[in-house]
């Protein structure tokens, strides 16, 4: 306990004292002759009265409060309502308003909101309530009389005690507190809990921090929330005080018999004595003043001072100048208090902010002695302690770096060992410090651009410490964050063996050669945890094209020992993978894995849709290249066929491959229908018939080529039948023999050609190839197609030519009428887009429905329609 209040005796009056208002150095005492009295208590000038109204009323004055912003005394007295005006002093109590609406009235609270106005001025809104037997009346003063709220409440019992909060009222009543939402129509019940377990005892109720209801129950006071009973869900529940941010139910020495709030302590009045408490510590008692023991009201003017009264004497509670108590409080190691009385210090500002830092410091160290590791952290955060000071209470978890102090270090001389069970504790009380401490260092470093780096550097190879000491599974997240100190967090995570943490280390760093060459010892490892080729493929494959060298040299061995495997390394659905240079991975694939190069080169062609030339035609080299050796050499390889029908599709329908540089290594003695292909692409219709005919024997797909490039080139038919009436004495090309059916003119083959397309082909080119034996007989289908496809043609045409004629004369006519049309353009004449008047030399259009515009006009119009 210390000194937190002076006691002075300042009046002993003949007069018996009803009620006490106060505000600022002014104290009222309503007596029970219907009195009221004023004096100005100052420490220098002593007790002066300045008011005193002798015959206010006939009655006890058995109630008072005082509105200071509005100068308004609202008096209790004979059941009713009085207000008083005290701006008047020379008028002693001028009695402003008389409210009859209020009789009956045995008790009343106030409700005064000050909010600043639309004009800038301060507007002071105060509401009444009055309890008139079992029943709560609502009132608003408006400029010089009670207006009534419409609102009431019935209730089930005399009220004893009130107090008003926001939207809520509290209401004692002899066995039971109730809390009453106003907001809500009608107003909602909430039920708080009896007055008291076993004895009867007066209700008691005040307002503590303006937002919590301070309710006595036996010889606590519990602390209510009451915005928890505006809920729409009607809630009862009840609040203490650690939810905001202090202490459950108060204890007391006896049950209160009246309370005030003077921040930062509760002052209550008991039997014995009046109890000074703090809500905060494990020690609320402050000080306990004996001789105010007859008082029987408490009342506060302004902060630091307090009013009691008893019968006939009346006395001044006065603060403790601060820096006084201050000091008595660090002696005893009451910090928190400490801090909550120098926040409502008068001291500068800055020093102040100074003190509250200092005092945290200590409390922190004081925290920290006791193992309350948790609840030091938190002051070390508010004291805003440079993080390696705290670090630096953690011997072995100071990294070996340069130490960054700041001016206010933690002194650890004093800071006991921390034996084994109590260090995980602790190391999550730091985490949870330095995961704070991170993210404002992050925002400094973002903002300001400053040196906070290596703040980072030391936060995060600590946090790494103190995660492998207490959650491991935290690591490779933090190690993502790419902050850590490199040489001192690789020294940590070889230390426990964390060997894929440190793989994301060094990736994070930059330092992919080590985590290759990690990945690459740790592969083949049993037992490890790194062991297998998954790793170092999925960790080359994030690389990117910076890092190809890098890539290669690390691929090689995958490559080795898993080739299809070791292929997705460049094959992956990646950006970083397909953004490679293609041609830079096809060299190496070429030079040290000739065996991949034909899967990556399906995979970038068919999957990747590469339409570069070179890769194409790498492609077809490749299969032919493979066809071409198994037809040499293992013609019975199951994959002969499939290969050979890859390069069959890839030349029959890509079209980005180079068809003359790709004929050049094709063979002529083999491959004869993929050399057809290529050539077909050249147009080069001969050698491709010659082929199909001379050296295949294959007529259907002379005819299907034929047909398909009919639209490109009309005598296609006439060079297939000549191939097959003409044919050439030597073989196309050298090394291979003519097909038996071809080596003469074959009559049969040629009869088919011409009725099935007779059509297409022109009798008087192609009899000249025809053999002289030919009959006409065997030509009459032939001829008589010919001639009907002639005579439908010459019909057509003049059908055409009839129909054109017609046509011709019809607009003929109606250029005829056109051109009769007249219309008449003066100086009156308006066009109705622009509404302007046509000059002599304007070009204007004519629609059909006979309106005449500016050409320009029409310009516009047709512009706008087109962008519609």
């Amino acid at each position: 306990m210390h000194q937190a209040y002076q006691v002075h005796s300042i009046l002993k009056q003949v007069v018996q004292i009803e009620s006490l208002a106060a505000y600022g150095n002014n104290v009222i005492l309503g007596t029970r002759s219907g009195q009221i009295i004023m004096y100005s208590v100052d420490e220098k000038a002593g007790v002066d009265m300045r008011m005193f109204s002798k015959n206010f009323s006939r009655k006890p004055i058995t109630q008072m409060e005082v509105i200071e912003e509005e100068k308004l005394l609202f008096v209790l007295t004979d059941q009713m309502i009085h207000v008083c005006d005290l701006s008047r002093m020379e008028s002693s109590f001028v009695l402003v308003h008389v409210s009859q609406d209020t009789k009956g009235v045995t008790l009343f609270t106030l409700d005064v909101d000050s909010q600043k106005s639309t004009t800038g001025e301060m507007a002071t809104f105060i509401r009444l309530c009055c309890a008139i037997r079992r029943r709560l009346v609502f009132f608003f003063w408006k400029t010089d009389k009670l207006d009534s709220l419409q609102l009431s409440i019935e209730l089930a019992d005399v009220p004893r005690s009130l107090c008003w909060v926001a939207q809520t009222v509290c209401v004692g009543c002899k066995d039971e507190y109730v809390v009453y939402n106003i907001s809500a129509i009608p107003p909602t019940k909430h039920d708080l809990f009896p007055t008291s377990s076993a004895t009867s005892r007066e209700p008691c109720i005040s307002l503590i921090r303006k937002d919590l209801l301070g309710v006595s129950k036996d010889d606590y006071l519990i602390l209510v929330d009451p915005s928890k009973y505006t809920a729409k869900d009607g809630s009862t529940e009840v609040v203490s005080i650690d939810q905001k941010n202090a202490l459950p139910p108060l204890g007391w020495s006896q049950a209160l018999l009246g309370l005030v709030w003077d921040e930062p302590y509760v002052v209550g009045r008991t039997q014995s004595a009046v109890e000074v408490r703090s809500l905060v510590g494990k020690d609320t008692l402050v000080q306990t003043i004996p001789e105010l023991q007859k008082s029987k009201f408490l009342v506060r003017s302004k902060k630091g001072t307090i009013f009691a009264a008893a019968t006939s004497e009346l006395w001044c509670i006065r603060l403790v100048d601060i820096p006084t108590q201050r000091t008595q409080l660090l002696q005893q190691k009451k910090y928190q208090l400490a801090i909550e009385l120098t926040e409502i210090s008068e001291e500068p500002a800055e020093d102040k902010a100074q003190t509250i830092r200092q005092i945290h410091m200590l409390y922190a160290k004081e925290l920290f002695t006791n193992k309350e590791f948790s609840a030091a952290m938190k002051e070390f955060e508010k004291a805003s302690i440079d993080p390696y000071d705290v670090i630096r209470l953690f011997p072995n978890l100071v990294p070996e770096l340069a130490a960054t102090t700041g001016m206010d270090a933690v002194p650890t001389s004093s800071v006991p060992q921390l034996e084994e069970r109590d260090l995980e504790y602790a190391y999550l009380a730091l985490i949870e410090f330095l995961a704070q401490a991170r993210q404002r260092e992050v925002v400094k470093l973002r903002d300001t651009k400053s040196s906070s780096k290596s703040l980072l550097e030391i936060i995060d190879t600590t946090l790494l410490k103190c995660y492998l000491q207490t959650n491991d599974s935290l690591v490779a997240p933090l190690l993502r964050l790419n902050q850590c100190h490199l040489e001192e967090s690789q020294k940590t995570l070889k230390k426990h063996n964390k060997i894929s943490e440190l793989i994301i280390l060094y990736q994070m760093k930059g330092k992919h050669k080590e985590a290759l060459k990690l990945l690459r010892e740790q592969a083949n490892k049993e037992g490890s945890v790194l062991q297998g080729r998954e790793r170092t493929i999925r960790y080359l494959q994030q690389l990117g094209g910076d890092h190809l060298p890098l890539i290669f040299e690390f691929a090689d061995w995958v490559l080795q020992e898993a080739p299809q495997e070791g292929l997705t390394i460049f094959t992956v659905e990646l950006i970083e993978v397909e953004s490679l240079p293609r041609a830079k991975v096809l060299d190496f694939l070429v030079s040290k894995h000739k065996s991949l190069v034909i899967p990556y080169l399906e995979h970038v062609i068919n999957v990747w849709d590469d339409t570069n030339t070179l890769r194409h035609n790498l492609l077809i080299k490749q299969y032919r290249e493979q066809v071409q050796r198994m037809l040499e050499n293992d013609k019975d390889n199951p994959d002969l066929e499939s290969l050979r029908s890859k390069l069959y599709k890839m030349l029959a329908e890509t079209h980005n491959y180079s068809p003359d540089r790709v004929l050049e290594d094709f063979p002529t003695t083999v491959l004869l229908e993929e050399r057809a292909l290529i050539l077909g692409r050249l147009k080069k219709h001969e050698k491709v018939l010659a082929i199909f005919i001379q050296a295949l024997g294959d007529v259907s797909k002379a005819k299907s080529y034929a047909e398909a490039n009919y639209g490109h080139d009309k005598n296609i038919f006439h060079i297939l039948l000549k191939t097959v009436v003409n044919p050439l004495p030597q073989a196309p090309y050298e090394g291979i023999q003519l097909h038996p059916d071809f080596i003469r003119p074959n009559r049969k083959v040629a009869l088919d050609l011409l009725n099935a397309y007779a059509t297409k082909i022109d009798p008087s080119d192609i009899f000249q190839y025809l053999p002289d034996d030919m009959t006409l007989k065997e030509l009459q289908n032939y001829l008589e197609k010919c001639i009907r496809t002639q005579l439908a043609d010459k019909h057509q045409r003049q059908m055409m030519i009839g129909l054109l004629e017609a046509e011709s004369k019809r607009l003929q006519s109606e250029l005829k009428n056109q051109k009769q049309i007249a219309f008449e353009l003066n100086e009156f004449s308006v066009c109705p887009e622009c509404k302007k008047r046509f000059s002599s030399q304007s070009a204007f259009v004519r629609y059909p429905s006979g309106q005449v515009v500016h050409l320009s006009c029409h310009d516009r119009s047709a512009r706008a329609a087109l962008q519609q």
